[in-house]
């Protein structure tokens, strides 16, 4: 194996180190906390929500937001740098682009037999397949459409998403460079987004079962936190090289 690529992830210490830093630095991980919990806040105070102009400049300032925080934790000066927000649309686009593509590809496969010319053997099959998902209020289908994005999600957003941290910081923006760094991890991202994603659902179920309204500043520490994960991460693949300073003779 390329010793690029050798390194092998363990889950409970890359959450460890990320909960050592909340700990090092409470204050300022409570601020940034609150700075997300005002985002979250505020978004669900847009009327009519994301068909509302405004969610748009809300998209674009909590953008700004999270650029601003990978740079100050990775601590990289200034935190505010133009050049460095539109560099990360490009892999931030990318991840876009990834995700509607595999959604309107798992639209579009259930029809590709009947385009196909297999109508009397398909149909009956796609009908009953079809009534079964609307019979359970498409839970199943639901619940399929998770699973399969958990299992395929280090190709569609962890590694793309440390490709656009590593675009942030001044480093290799590409998502390939960022796969061939990390590969071999794939069961470690799989149970990182399982335990993330899970985390947020049984917190969500909690909320809305017991009608608490806690999840906004529950999701505005969690998201942070989660981002803090992903740095801890991105450090262990993109070594940073000491900056020497010049002394003059």
């Amino acid at each position: 194996m390329n010793s690029r690529t050798s390194k092998q992830l363990v889950l409970f210490q890359v959450l460890k180190s990320s909960a050592k830093y909340v700990l090092l630095f409470k204050r300022n991980f409570i601020f940034w906390c609150l700075i997300n919990f005002v985002f979250i806040f505020s978004l669900s105070r847009i009327p009519n929500g994301w068909t509302n102009s405004l969610s748009i400049i809300w998209l674009i300032l909590y953008y700004i937001f999270w650029t601003i925080f990978i740079r100050y934790i990775n601590k990289r000066r200034p935190c505010f740098s133009l050049i460095r927000i539109f560099n990360g649309l490009i892999p931030s686009s990318k991840i876009m682009f990834i995700n509607i593509s595999i959604y309107i590809l798992l639209l579009i496969i259930p029809y590709l037999p009947l385009l196909m010319g297999f109508r009397d053997n398909y149909l009956n099959f796609f009908e009953k397949y079809m009534f079964f998902l609307q019979a359970n209020e498409s839970l199943v289908g639901k619940y399929m459409f998770y699973l399969l994005m958990l299992i395929i999600s280090p190709y569609t957003f962890t590694r793309p998403y440390i490709a656009w941290i590593s675009s942030l910081v001044g480093k290799n923006r590409s998502i390939i460079d960022a796969y061939k760094k990390t590969q071999g991890n794939n069961l470690f991202f799989i149970l990182l987004a399982i335990i993330m994603s899970g985390v947020l659902a049984v917190l969500y179920y909690i909320d809305v079962k017991l009608n608490i309204g806690t999840l906004k500043y529950i999701a505005s520490i969690l998201l942070v936190y989660y981002n803090i994960v992903f740095i801890e991460i991105y450090k262990i693949f993109y070594k940073h090289k000491p900056r020497i300073k010049k002394s003059s003779e």
